[in-house]
């Protein structure tokens, strides 16, 4: 019985690898049958649970046996990763500690503590997690990516690259971190740098939003607005925030002075919801057009819902003292 106990365990773990779940689950539901302490069994469906994102019910599986082998490490390590997908990290986090404790060098499990840590401001306990991982394997990918984006959230640019580009040197079909140590490029200023590791990011994902949105930013700096135009339709397309999207093509069509389509583009984006960019872009438009009161309403609008905004203060002082005569300026001024 024990044997084919194994053999059933064995046929139903391939099953679940191979995402043909119900007919795991069936081979799980029978095991349990014949023996509801069967811990592999509890591990399976509750792994089955888990790849359904119905976490609370992987939970209890896990849970379940866990009461029957208090040590077992795939309850544990399962457990760990339903509570994070309860977003429960401080569960998660109790979960991963005690893996560590029976098997400490594991990578996985070190990155998802690191990575828990990191999402909770523990920087410091995240770096440690990392750095442990990466002993054990130099070239961890999620360690590398967890250590770049904490440099890049404490500004250190420069070490940021190293671990993305060491990690894009030991992987270069992921597109994260070609976006990332792109990024990082692009706000250095450094566009045609950038732009080589937004297109390698797009010739391995010709629909990632992200991508697509940074190249548009380079040449956006590199004052190719026509072709950043391109780049941010295709980014609205697969799924860049279309309020912020349309308003950079409002924007880049202001550059050019098509006032027409950069007004069509900043009223679609207020269509969607309030937003003072693409105000400031309408109010831009009818500057250009010699619109003055129609610009003046604008700032005056903007400045009583945004008080405290510094650009819309700056754009009403540069406003009032290109036209000192316009109706209401003195009052638009005051505020």
């Amino acid at each position: 019985m024990k044997a084919n106990s194994k053999n059933l365990g064995r046929r139903a773990h391939e099953l679940r690898k191979k995402g043909r779940l119900r007919e795991a689950e069936m081979i799980y539901d029978d095991l349990l049958s014949m023996d509801s302490h069967n811990v592999y069994a509890l591990v399976g469906i509750g792994d089955i649970r888990r790849q359904e994102k119905r976490f609370k019910e992987a939970v209890d599986y896990y849970t379940r046996c866990l009461q029957i082998e208090k040590g077992n490490w795939h309850a544990l390590a399962g457990l760990g990763d339903a509570w994070r997908g309860l977003r429960n990290l401080d569960n998660a986090i109790r979960a991963w500690i005690h893996c560590l404790r029976i098997r400490p060098d594991d990578p996985k499990i070190l990155t998802r503590m690191a990575d828990g840590l990191r999402k909770q401001g523990d920087r410091n306990g995240a770096k440690e997690y990392y750095d442990t991982a990466l002993q054990v394997n130099p070239y961890d990918p999620y360690a590398l990516m967890g250590l770049g984006i904490i440099a890049v959230e404490e500004n250190r640019d420069e070490q940021a690259l190293d671990f993305f580009e060491k990690l894009i040197a030991s992987d270069p079909k992921s597109v994260i971190p070609l976006t990332s140590t792109a990024n990082i490029y692009r706000k250095k200023g450094a566009y045609q740098k950038a732009m080589t590791l937004y297109d390698a990011a797009i010739r391995m994902d010709p629909r990632n939003s992200h991508a697509w949105h940074g190249k548009a930013d380079c040449l956006r700096g590199m004052k190719a607005y026509t072709e950043a135009i391109d780049a941010w339709e295709k980014a609205l397309r697969f799924g860049m925030e279309p309020r912020i999207a349309l308003t950079r093509i409002g924007d880049a069509h202001l550059q050019l002075n098509n006032l027409d389509l950069a007004e069509e583009n900043y009223r679609k984006a207020i269509s969607l919801g309030y937003n003072k960019y693409a105000y400031l872009g309408i109010s831009n438009v009818h500057e250009k057009r010699q619109q003055l009161n129609r610009a003046l309403d604008i700032l005056s609008m903007l400045q009583r819902r945004e008080p405290s905004d510094a650009r819309i203060s700056r754009a009403a002082r540069v406003f009032v003292m290109h036209y000192p005569d316009i109706t209401s300026s003195a009052t638009l001024y005051a505020q």
